[in-house]
């Protein structure tokens, strides 16, 4: 068995195979395709192999490389590599060689090491698609602002039934009251082709939650959409990768980070080392939660809205939802208040 760990970049990457005593046998420099990554697999002769990358951008390519051909292949988060990053020797061929050994002591069960999921095609395009609706919100949300702050400079008042933009008639109503001011025709225009874009991207994504059994779970949570469902599931993928609530908030980047030391446990601000877009998502939708059910998550938030302040305690509401997400996922049972 050989354990080979590869550095990879955009042009080039480098690939060093560890023997199963721990000796490094074979070092190569290929390009980042398919060509070039065929002679990694040539040069192993027809012997078994697992092969290891750091989780970025262009490990996707040689994952999904490997994983065609039905060999091994995982890859490992940045943070479990710090003894790399840290070196201060540090190239491309040393980096490999580090990760093939780790990949050996890790297959052994002699070190631990978090492992990234990466998804399938499919999967990839649903969650890229989610992602690109987080973005036109809020470049939406950020015309809006402009707009208003352009008309408060000029003085331009907008009245209260048309102070809502998404509405055509509010839309008009500026371009018939302001029709000189070429600057905020243009941004007026440019806001509504953004909305329209949203609108489409919007139902594109509810579609692909059709008849999605664990859709229609999140759904019955008050504050999650058929939309918001979709985005969160085009996240989570399944549910039984989580074992329990806490790896998922961990997921999510809203668990705490925990300091043992001297018999005392200290729990510190959350990690936020998940993605982004899934603590937004969170918060939204925990507010909602919160306005519009009276349950034991917004009594939760209440009491300690009085304790910590509204936004650290919207926080930890969203890990009381996140817990609650995945009862209902696990159990395959509607939620109930």
């Amino acid at each position: 068995m050989k354990y080979i760990g590869l550095d990879v970049h955009k042009a080039n990457t480098v690939a060093c195979a560890v023997s199963a005593g721990g000796k490094a046998v074979m070092s190569a420099e290929v390009r980042t395709n398919d060509a070039g990554l065929s002679e990694i697999h040539a040069r192993m002769n027809g012997a078994e192999y697992a092969v290891m990358m750091e989780s970025s951008t262009y490990s996707y390519a040689a994952y999904r490389f490997f994983e065609r051909l039905g060999v091994e292949a995982h890859v490992v988060h940045a943070r479990s590599l710090k003894m790399i990053t840290d070196s201060d020797k540090k190239t491309d061929r040393t980096d490999a060689e580090w990760i093939g050994r780790c990949l050996r002591l890790w297959k052994n069960g002699e070190i631990e090491l978090s492992m990234s999921y990466i998804p399938t095609d499919v999967e990839a395009e649903l969650k890229d698609l989610c992602r690109y609706k987080e973005e036109l919100s809020n470049k939406l949300g950020d015309e809006v602002r402009r707009i208003r702050s352009h008309m408060h400079r000029n003085c331009q008042e907008l009245p209260s039934q048309f102070q809502n933009l998404t509405t055509r008639k509010s839309r008009e109503f500026i371009s018939t009251a302001y029709s000189n001011d070429y600057t905020l025709l243009q941004r007026v225009s440019g806001y509504a082709a953004l909305l329209k874009e949203s609108e489409q991207v919007a139902k594109e994504i509810e579609r692909r939650g059709t008849n999605d059994r664990n859709v229609e779970l999140l759904e019955s949570i008050p504050g999650i959409g058929r939309q918001t469902a979709v985005q969160l599931m085009s996240m989570i993928v399944d549910i039984s990768r989580f074992v329990d609530p806490e790896k998922l908030c961990a997921y999510f980047g809203m668990a705490p980070r925990v300091r043992d030391s001297g018999g005392k446990e200290n729990h510190g601000r959350m990690t936020k080392s998940g993605d982004p877009m899934m603590r937004s998502i969170m918060e939204r939708v925990t507010l909602s939660h919160v306005r519009h059910c009276d349950s034991t998550i917004t009594a939760y938030f209440r009491r300690k809205s009085k304790e910590m302040g509204t936004k650290k305690a919207l926080m930890s509401a969203a890990r009381k939802m996140l817990a609650v997400i995945h009862a209902v996922l696990k159990r395959g049972t509607p939620f109930t208040a």
